[in-house]
């Protein structure tokens, strides 16, 4: 069980580079996306029971696939790249923001997507600028705090009430600590209603 839900299977499907490239299964899909290295990879693993299924850096713009994971033969999470700083050269920078882009307007069975945004630094510029384009294409979005075993009790609801304020959220973000297995239930009760609603389309 991982944050009341029970993991059955986890496997690792593909890694994509074009939107050509999807898994040809028609599963329900749910992506994460933030700036590189905000967590999201640790946070996929931490969310699946797993140690290394997905590959995690040190280096900032680490993955530049899409990586799909197949859980519970149900649906998949995807791993993006991450958007904006990366230690890549500016061309590749463009190809990735090109590649999520791609994904995000034409992935036909996209449910969701989960932004993280670092809680130390309660979203920056681009953070912003990303949801508000993502919003435009119609896509749900969940924004979510991450690293929240890096904050102390005030910094953690000063940072939560600005992260509401300039992404003009109806409520305080959930956040989750990779770490400390923290927000688990929260976050996995909104993947589980966002493959719902998608079912019921």
């Amino acid at each position: 069980m991982v944050g009341g839900v029970q993991i059955l299977s986890v496997e690792f499907v593909k890694g994509a580079v074009e939107v050509k490239d999807l898994p040809e299964e028609r599963l329900p899909q749910v992506a994460f996306l933030g700036r590189s290295n905000v967590g999201k990879s640790t946070l996929l693993n931490a969310l699946m029971g797993e140690k290394n299924l997905v590959k995690t850096s040190g280096t900032p713009g680490k993955t530049r696939e899409i990586n799909f994971f197949r859980v519970n033969e149900s649906f998949f999470l995807v791993d993006l790249p991450g958007v904006g700083y990366a230690k890549v050269s500016i061309k590749q920078r463009n190809v990735m923001a090109e590649t999520i882009r791609n994904y995000i307007e034409k992935a036909e069975d996209l449910c969701g997507v989960v932004y993280l945004v670092d809680i130390r630094h309660a979203g920056t510029a681009i953070d912003v600028l990303t949801v508000e384009e993502l919003r435009n294409t119609g896509v749900p979005v969940l924004v979510v705090a991450s690293k929240g075993d890096k904050v102390n009790q005030t910094e953690l609801r000063q940072n939560k009430k600005q992260i509401k304020e300039k992404f003009a959220l109806s409520e305080n973000p959930i956040v989750v600590s990779s770490l400390r297995q923290t927000g688990f239930d929260e976050l996995w009760i909104e993947i589980l209603n966002a493959l719902r609603k998608s079912n019921e389309t």
